[in-house]
């Protein structure tokens, strides 16, 4: 079975199944998410040892899991006291545990171990953010501003998590759109390099169709997902995936090309690793988070 027919069965099982995991939302997408992210970081840190560190792997993802859960459970800005309460303790953790590892490059390890904390479960953390924005936040963003759902529909709870979770589907649509146009612009017409140094086959060409298909992508699904978003804001979000979403993609490039590897992971046939799935997400997520949070508190 060559890799293109790998990828195509992966991609064909996966997207519905993202799909549903995305719609059905609460414990099913926090569960998913925090295995992906558990995942993503054992990636993370089996690259790091390609560098001749040894970060502490179990504390942490153990501590990924533990930030994810605490900001999953809190309704309020005062649990954000908890979640630097646990940031403190993990800091003091790794430091402490690396007096007993008898492991080389001390510095290189703790670096490494809290990176990736930082890189992948945080950034995760904000995708089950915008996910659950509706409950997080008091109903602030989806009830009274941007989305006037009660108004317009007269609409239960449920209705605005679904809303949520199209918002969600609309950053990966956006995503795969971008992705898939700069790959396929790229190969065609692409002449003139982007980054030759961590990445010689894309090309300028690509990067701008991938902006644009960012745009495209997020407005039309938004559209016809989430109609009552405003334009304006759709495609501002679009351009924010199409910029930040490539400089993601670029920056787990450059984690792979240091070490000398092509893929983070062979646990998905023909697509390489989670990490590789989800690299532009991991950057994308929290840019958009605080996108929607500096809307909350602007209005």
């Amino acid at each position: 079975m060559n890799e293109l027919v790998k990828r195509v069965i992966v991609a064909f099982v996966g997207i519905p199944l993202a799909f549903l995991i995305i719609y059905l939302g609460g414990y099913v997408f926090f569960i998913t998410i925090v295995i992906i992210s558990s995942v993503a970081l054992w990636e993370f840190y089996k690259i790091a040892e390609k560098k001749h560190a040894f970060p502490n792997k179990i504390p942490g993802i153990i501590a990924g899991i533990c930030f994810m859960f605490l900001f999953y459970s809190g309704n309020k800005f005062s649990d954000l006291n908890w979640l630097i309460v646990l940031f403190a303790l993990f800091a003091l953790l790794i430091l402490t545990l690396e007096l007993w590892r008898n492991k080389p490059n001390g510095i290189f390890n703790v670096s490494t171990t809290f990176s990736g904390f930082l890189y992948i479960a945080v950034s995760f953390t904000c995708l089950i953010g915008i996910r659950e924005f509706y409950r997080l936040f008091d109903e602030l963003y989806f009830t009274n501003h941007l989305i006037n759902l009660k108004d317009d529909f007269g609409l239960t709870i449920l209705k605005k998590d679904i809303y949520c979770g199209w918002l969600v589907a609309s950053i990966f649509i956006s995503v795969w759109i971008s992705d898939s146009a700069a790959y396929f612009i790229g190969v065609k017409w692409g002449k003139h390099k982007l980054f030759p140094r961590i990445s010689p086959k894309k090309s300028w060409e690509g990067s701008v169709a991938g902006f644009f298909g960012a745009i495209i992508g997020f407005a039309a699904a938004s559209i016809l997902l989430i109609p009552k978003f405003p334009i304006m804001h759709s495609v501002i979000i679009g351009a924010v995936i199409g910029i930040i979403g490539q400089i993601g993609d670029l920056a787990e490039s450059l984690l792979k090309r240091d070490a000398g590897i092509k893929d983070s992971s062979a646990i998905l046939p023909g697509h390489g690793g989670i990490l590789d799935r989800f690299d532009s997400i991991l950057f994308v997520a929290p840019a958009v988070y605080i996108y929607l949070l500096i809307l909350l508190f602007m209005i």
